[in-house]
């Protein structure tokens, strides 16, 4: 067995509890949270030991890996101290906004040799990985079209937790595109005006990343909810000369919130057990991630390329004002 200690206690972590309860190969043991009542109450009703202080946990033997489930600011910062610890890490996305700090932390993670994994969940739905198999193999033509679709509404309460839509949520849409096509020529992307009363992030965004003879669309909003008779919950699409493929979250569905969703999307729920058998792996095994640091640092790189563009109204390249951003 791995003992998990686990940084952060809020929504996202009772989407990986059941994950982990799931799991054959890691425990969780122990948990750490800047609110002392929250991380009271969690070591309470998960049965695991409350650590008051995080460098304590990244201390104890008893802990072989962490997860790292704070808000984006923090993320490097944990991720860092805990390697340098010796311990494995699972970073939640996205890992950090600045691409050369996400490439420093994979190079520390390789001189102390150990696993730092993003967390990329939907890399790992089987359905992903079919329609990547497809693609690579030339089974679908040549690709000429993405769509990556999240149209899932959240309420302000919620979402104030988190930064706009772009950072927090499409950085799903960017990983996965650079899945299957890899890094863009340029991009282009925008924003409505924010529907929320207080909170100033952006409820909806859209971005197109150009591949020259290949477009890969994307959208997400936060402000509603699909309620047609071919709701774009969650969607992706890949359109090539020589066929199609899907993966649509809707394929199981049924009515239980968990975490921050009010209703339960199966296929996302079970992403979570997907990666932390895929974190497992890598550390037991050394098998190769799916999606990786530097996938993190390329689409890091592309989510500041989208809020230029947003500021500009004017399509991105990958070098710009004498760097590289992807």
């Amino acid at each position: 067995m791995l003992n998990i200690g686990m940084i952060g206690a809020g929504r996202v972590a009772e989407v990986h509890l059941p994950a982990l309860h799931a799991s054959p190969v890691l425990r969780l043991v122990g948990v750490h949270d800047s609110d002392a009542a929250r991380m009271a109450a969690r070591a309470s009703e998960w049965d695991v030991t409350a650590y008051p202080e995080m460098q304590s946990m990244l201390e104890s033997p008893e802990i072989d890996a962490v997860l790292v489930l704070t808000h984006v600011d923090s993320h490097l910062a944990i991720a860092r101290a805990a390697v340098a610890e010796g311990k494995h890490v699972f970073v939640e996305k996205p890992v950090g906004r600045e691409p050369d700090e996400i490439l420093e932390l994979e190079r520390l993670a390789s001189e102390r040799g150990v696993v730092v994994m993003p967390g990329h969940n939907y890399a790992y739905l089987p359905e992903f990985a079919r329609m990547k198999r497809l693609v690579e193999a030339g089974d679908l033509g040549r690709v000429r079209a993405i769509f990556v679709n999240y149209v899932i509404r959240h309420p302000e309460e919620v979402a104030k937790d988190y930064s706009g839509v772009i950072e927090e949520v499409m950085i799903h849409h960017l990983y996965l595109t650079l899945a299957l096509l890899g890094a863009p020529l340029r991009v282009i992307a925008g924003t409505p005006t924010t529907g929320w009363e207080r909170h100033e992030a952006e409820d909806q965004g859209w971005m197109t990343l150009d591949y020259g003879s290949a477009t890969a669309h994307s959208f997400c909003t936060f402000a509603v909810e699909d309620m047609s008779n071919s709701p774009w919950t969650f969607l992706v699409k890949v359109l090539g000369t020589e066929g199609s493929a899907v993966v649509d979250f809707r394929s199981a569905i049924f009515a239980r919130a968990l975490g921050t969703l009010p209703y339960a999307l199966v296929p996302y729920e079970e992403s979570y057990g997907n990666e932390l058998a895929a974190f497992a792996a890598a550390i037991e095994w050394d098998v190769p991630l799916l999606s990786t640091l530097g996938d993190a640092a390329a689409a890091a790189g592309l989510v500041e390329a989208a809020y230029l563009s947003r500021t500009t109204g004017a399509f991105v390249s990958r070098e710009h004002a004498g760097r590289r951003l992807w």
